[in-house]
């Protein structure tokens, strides 16, 4: 059994994963017309990651269900959609997935990211998602893609994304911890956490080691830190504590 946690939804579900029954084999209802809203688990390793997606979803809750809010591990809610929120590893969030296409209790499985490379797209298609969807785009952009793959549309796994270089807050989001960081030298200081050396996370992230060494010494020089110690140290601090699982795992 998984210690991964099951937090409480947005509109008061969920529960900590302990007392989570186990999901039902059988997938949601069908949905019928497009007032039925769009029943999606958010699954990441971070539980600031997660509510930061259910928060920035909320205004649409007329179109869109969050039923889960999942730090660690699969969902366990059925629902139309788990979308994955990919940061602080693609690699091994991809993997978990590629399990979750087979579950009976999912309709489409969904990535949520910032970057996506050939190799990341081609690793998609093969695994059987149904899309992925860009952290670049607004709110009512992500609903829409949400809704399109619902409805049939395979969204996203063709054309590959790249970063945009947008500072500390993306174009549409806030900063997943408040310091003077890049998106990616946040999600490189999340990874500093776990204890990952510069090939591991160069593995996790699709990009050669000399980048990441890059980005490892503009988190040191932006933190005020001087080895991998004080940057995890400071990453919990702020707030980038990943979920029992993956912290063991690491």
């Amino acid at each position: 059994m998984s210690d991964a946690a099951t937090l409480p939804t947005p509109d008061g579900t969920g529960s900590p994963s302990d007392t989570q029954p186990e999901r039902r084999a059988e997938p949601p209802e069908t949905r019928t017309g497009t007032d039925v809203p769009i029943r999606i688990s958010v699954v990441n390793d971070y539980e600031v990651i997660v509510r930061g997606v259910a928060a920035m979803l909320e205004p649409y809750r007329h179109r869109i269900r969050v039923v889960e809010l999942d730090a660690g591990g699969t969902p366990k809610e059925s629902a139309d959609v788990a979308l994955f929120d990919t940061f602080g590893g693609q690699r091994s969030i991809v993997a978990r997935a590629r399990d979750t296409v087979a579950d009976p209790g999912v309709r489409h499985v969904v990535l949520y990211t910032w970057t996506a490379d050939v190799d990341l797209l081609a690793i998609a298609r093969a695994s059987g998602l149904s899309g992925v969807l860009s952290k670049a785009s607004p709110a009512a952009e992500l609903v829409d893609g949400l809704e399109r793959i619902v409805a049939g549309e395979r969204v996203g796994l063709d054309l590959p994304l790249r970063l945009a270089h947008y500072g500390p807050n993306g174009p549409h989001q806030p900063p997943v911890v408040p310091a003077n960081l890049t998106l990616r030298e946040q999600e490189v200081l999340a990874m500093l956490g776990l204890g990952l050396s510069n090939r591991d996370i160069a593995e996790e992230l699709f990009l050669g080691v000399e980048t990441v060494r890059t980005y490892v010494r503009q988190v040191y020089q932006k933190l005020g830190v001087k080895n991998r110690t004080q940057a995890a140290v400071r990453a919990r601090i702020l707030g980038l504590e990943p979920a029992n699982e993956r912290r063991n795992a690491s």
